[in-house]
């Protein structure tokens, strides 16, 4: 299943304009602070995007800005269709809930009831392991599997991509993001179901909440009023040849609007999928074996921005980025959609300053390091005798490379948050410079998604 990305080389001169709805006076200091966002920081992101913002259940704010097509300077609509990418698996993951709530099925199953010739492995698989990311099931966008390799699957296909391949730990024990988790729920739920993963949600979720915007794309349709898809790599802007839906599946494979998005978080909150019980379940942390907690749910991290809790999930797929940001406490909901696939994560970050300026906290202000300070921190630092980080200064800048190929760390720039702290854009990773009681560099410790990850003693 790998990817497959074929360069169109298009240069782009990119006019950012923004095209909606007239913001009322209550809203228009809002319209005004978010608007400054988009036009400083859309250009590095995508040719267009759409913007949403929801306040105590009443939108406030939907916008386009930028280009729907860069080639013929069509301009971006605030109703335009856009891929999801993961944000299809919390549409997965309350399909499944509702056949839970029918006792169809349970969460405690193992998944071997619904899929007989799924190989059993050292240790059982839940239908919540695979809803949690807590299988220990190889993500198939990691596996190479030449002799199943093929231009489009079956859901069984697709399954028996991955299906033989070890598990990396024991289920339960840990959290690891994979996209075979919900590839095999999409495969279950048609298994007890006894129709297909599309007509199960457009029946039983997409009419029920609504959704007239929203589908599961089929092969070679043609979706109207989808903008068209990029992808962004080496600064260059390129034309996005689009994966086959199948390679995603149930773990990628719907397409929205800005606004469906949102009425599918009213319909969720007004219980008109499943109950507000099991909804809570859904959104609750995964409590792993060692009695620590993950900070994913059923198909939606729970994080926290600032001192802030949300739920919250991304999507990103060839051509297309999403992002979908709920802070309960300020009954704040955020979408951004992007025509542009790119490798780092200034989309979240922009997401999520919407969202600070939405609740009225303020957007972090660029952090400067002095540059002796950072020409200081370059060096070797040592986990054990297979992982190291190699820390280089170059370009004004900081760049991170893990050696071992396995913790899938290539060198990647680190932006400051203070004089010690940094973070990479690419994932919820941090790096915090840490020096002994004689003030000499001792060490680096990283976090991933805030928890403590592992320390790196300095070496040379």
């Amino acid at each position: 299943m790998n990817r497959l990305l074929v360069a169109f080389g298009c240069a782009t001169c990119l006019s950012i304009q923004a095209y909606g709805q007239k913001q009322p006076r209550t809203t228009e200091s809002l319209a005004i602070a978010v608007d400054g966002l988009l036009v400083t920081r859309l250009e590095a992101i995508a040719p267009g995007g759409v913007i949403l913002i929801a306040k105590k259940g009443a939108i406030v704010y939907k916008k386009a800005f930028g280009l729907a097509n860069a080639e013929t300077a069509t301009p971006m609509q605030p109703d335009m269709v856009f891929r999801i990418g993961s944000i299809t698996k919390q549409f997965t993951a309350i399909a499944i809930l509702q056949l839970v709530e029918a006792g169809k099925i349970s969460l405690q199953d193992s998944i071997q009831r619904y899929v007989p010739d799924y190989p059993h492995k050292q240790y059982s698989i839940t239908i919540e392991h695979l809803l949690t990311h807590t299988s220990g099931i190889k993500d198939y966008q990691a596996i190479t599997n030449r002799v199943a390799e093929r231009a489009s699957y079956t859901p069984k296909q697709g399954v028996d991509y991955f299906k033989n391949e070890p598990l990396e730990f024991k289920p339960g024990s840990k959290f690891s993001y994979s996209n075979s988790n919900y590839y095999l729920l999409g495969y279950i739920l048609e298994a007890v179901a006894g129709q297909s993963y599309a007509n199960y949600l457009q029946h039983n979720l997409l009419d029920k909440a609504g959704l007239q915007h929203t589908e599961y794309l089929t092969a070679n349709k043609v979706v109207a009023n989808m903008p068209q898809g990029y992808s962004r790599y080496d600064k260059g802007l390129e034309l996005a040849e689009l994966q086959d839906i199948t390679i995603m599946y149930a773990a990628g494979g719907l397409a929205s609007t800005a606004e469906d998005l949102y009425k599918w978080h009213q319909a969720l909150r007004a219980g008109k999928l499943v109950s507000k019980k099991l909804l809570k379940k859904a959104h609750t942390p995964y409590r792993l074996s060692d009695g620590t907690y993950s900070d994913y749910g059923y198909g939606w991290y729970l994080r926290k921005l600032d001192a802030s809790t949300t739920t919250e999930h991304a999507g990103s797929t060839d051509g297309f980025q999403a992002d979908e940001i709920y802070l309960p406490d300020a009954d704040t909901y955020v979408v951004t959609l992007f025509n542009c696939f790119e490798q780092d994560m200034d989309w979240t970050v922009l997401t999520n300053d919407i969202a600070r300026v939405a609740t009225g906290k303020p957007v972090e202000a660029t952090v400067v390091v002095n540059k002796a300070i950072l020409e200081k921190y370059a060096g070797e630092y040592t986990f054990d005798a297979s992982h190291k980080l190699i820390v280089v200064f170059k370009e004004g800048s900081l760049f991170i490379e893990d050696t071992n190929p396995n913790d899938r760390l290539p060198q990647v720039r680190v932006y400051p948050q203070s004089e010690h702290k940094f973070y990479m854009k690419e994932a919820p990773v941090t790096f915090d410079f840490l020096y002994d009681s004689q003030k000499q560099l001792l060490k680096v410790v990283t976090y991933v998604s805030g928890r403590k990850d592992a320390e790196w003693m300095k070496t040379k």
